[in-house]
């Protein structure tokens, strides 16, 4: 589960910021859309998508007839919210695979002591952000880019269904949010969200996508930075929509990660859809200025209507302080430690 070089993946932020300074256009070669228009995906996983019982085993159908307000009272507000989880509440994220530390935070202990730890940092956020309220969450990698060719053909490997159902329990034991992220590679985000549409069907389950993995032309991941056509950010958007109108869910969260201008291609094609929100994070690590400068550049393009800071704990060299952070202009909806 290789990642890009650091020196590689630093330079690249630092040019991209410098392009934007310079009013340059940085792109990749970027794909055609990949629809994920067909929805009947998601009526076809109705019946069968009744979350596999969690412990104690939970029904979805029991879910979603109940009231909102009485089973999750601590998320009173953002969960019966009838337009969106934003900007109502602000999010905080611990990122990673368990299996490896070297993803990110929530591979660097036992899942409970690293939730233990996240809800320590939000509670430092709470403390500080005013009268909005702070939401914790799990941002796992589902769907892992593999450095070399897997059985399955697609240069990915994927976090067991057991696992899965383990975070979905600890979301809503302790309150959190959970994003399942995919890194697409030689697949599809229309096949990747296939997969995950069971445990979307779930109130507390978002959605993320990574472009800096979704590779073009049968490279390697991690040898070039991937990207993503806007139609299949809209794609994804649309089926979003249709989960929440079939499944009665509250509203749904698409994050997509992007450092470089090149990682989306075609954003006039992304459109905005009742009870689906669209936040654009912005990934990379490097130096807190420019840190800064690209979150400025990614939160103000026409496609973000939410705006995510990724912090590196091991690798931003002038990791940002939680006052740093709620300084940014727009707050961000989205914290995302990694």
């Amino acid at each position: 589960m290789r990642k890009p070089r650091a020196d590689r993946r630093f330079s690249l932020l630092l040019i991209g910021v410098l392009a934007s300074i310079l009013g340059l256009g940085i792109t990749t070669d970027g794909g055609g859309a990949a629809s994920v228009r067909d929805n009947a995906l998601v009526t076809a996983a109705l019946p069968a998508a009744q979350p596999p019982p969690l412990v104690p085993p939970r029904s979805l159908r029991r879910l979603l007839d109940a009231n909102p307000a009485e089973r999750f009272p601590h998320m009173e507000i953002t969960l019966v919210s009838a337009g969106s989880l934003l900007p109502d509440s602000q999010i905080v994220s611990y990122y990673g695979h368990p299996q490896t530390a070297l993803m990110g935070i929530l591979g660097a202990g036992e899942p409970e002591r690293v939730a233990d730890l996240l809800v320590e940092q939000a509670a430092r956020y709470d403390a500080l952000n005013g009268d909005i309220g702070v939401i914790p969450a799990i941002h796992l990698v589902y769907a892992v880019a593999q450095a070399g060719q897997t059985d399955n053909g697609l240069y990915l490997s994927y976090v067991d269904d057991a696992t899965v159902r383990d975070y979905i329990r600890m979301a809503e034991e302790r309150d959190m949010l959970l994003f399942l992220d995919l890194q697409i590679a030689h697949s599809t985000a229309a096949a990747e969200i296939e997969k995950v549409l069971p445990y979307l069907l779930h109130p507390r389950v978002h959605l993320a996508l990574d472009p800096e993995f979704a590779m073009q032309g049968g490279a390697a991941p991690g040898t070039l930075i991937g990207s993503l056509d806007g139609g299949e950010i809209d794609a994804a958007l649309s089926t979003l929509q249709s989960v929440v109108l079939a499944a009665r869910t509250p509203p749904k969260l698409l994050m997509v990660h992007q450092f470089l201008d090149g990682m989306i291609v075609n954003g006039d094609a992304i459109r905005s859809y009742p009870n689906v929100e669209l936040i654009i994070d912005m990934d990379g690590y490097g130096p807190a200025a420019a840190k800064r400068a690209g979150y400025e550049r990614y939160s103000a393009t026409p496609y973000a209507q939410h705006a995510a800071i990724k912090l590196f704990t091991q690798h931003d060299p002038d990791l940002m302080s939680e006052q740093e952070v709620l300084a940014l202009d727009p707050r961000p909806a989205v914290v995302v430690y990694q």
